[in-house]
């Protein structure tokens, strides 16, 4: 049975890739970072894990758990919306740490097992990584920068058989806006 890794699973565009995948065969493993959220994946009949993706040591425990990965979804993210002054350093390197820093670490944590398999890596960006809008700069530029790291993960990962893509939504009906913090 194929199995996919999929992040940021709690609502939304995770959410729903979960339960695409799970009915089309695949072995679903879907993290959340809060307890509650993992029951209820566990109780949907994924394979929840509870992960921080920016915990490098719980990545390295995830990774313990596979021989092989046919695909890995970074999907986890972070949206601080506001002025850029008036969120300042400290707001960006929140988002990038989540939005960008993390797909390097969850990448490089899976690596072996996706060499193994062959595997795909899908980067969820955004449009916004293209469109830049007022008062959501912070996220704006962590998304283009979400464009260049798939770009490049591309180009390096080719020569061991792995794929990377990056997917850019636009505007999809998730809680995602009512969690931003703002």
């Amino acid at each position: 049975m194929p199995n996919v890794l999929i992040t940021g699973c709690s609502t939304g565009i995770g959410r729903a890739l979960a339960d695409a995948f799970k009915s089309a065969g695949y072995e679903v493993w879907a993290t959340a970072r809060k307890a509650e959220d993992v029951a209820a994946l566990n109780a949907a009949g994924f394979i929840g894990v509870q992960l921080d993706v920016n915990d490098g040591p719980a990545l390295d425990r995830l990774a313990a758990g596979f021989e092989g990965l046919d695909v890995l979804i970074n999907n986890a993210g972070y949206g601080a919306m506001g002025p850029l002054l008036d969120g300042g350093v400290e707001a960006m390197q929140r988002q990038f740490e989540t939005n960008v820093f993390s797909i390097v670490g969850v990448t490089r944590a899976l690596f072996p097992a996706l060499r193994r398999n062959k595997g795909l890596v899908v980067n969820i960006g955004s449009v916004s990584g293209v469109l830049v809008t007022p008062f959501a700069g912070a996220y704006c530029a962590s998304k283009a920068a979400v464009h260049a790291l798939s770009d490049a993960l591309r180009l390096e990962l080719a020569p061991f058989s792995i794929q990377v893509m990056e997917v850019q939504p636009g505007a999809i009906d998730t809680s995602f806006a009512k969690n931003a913090s703002h």
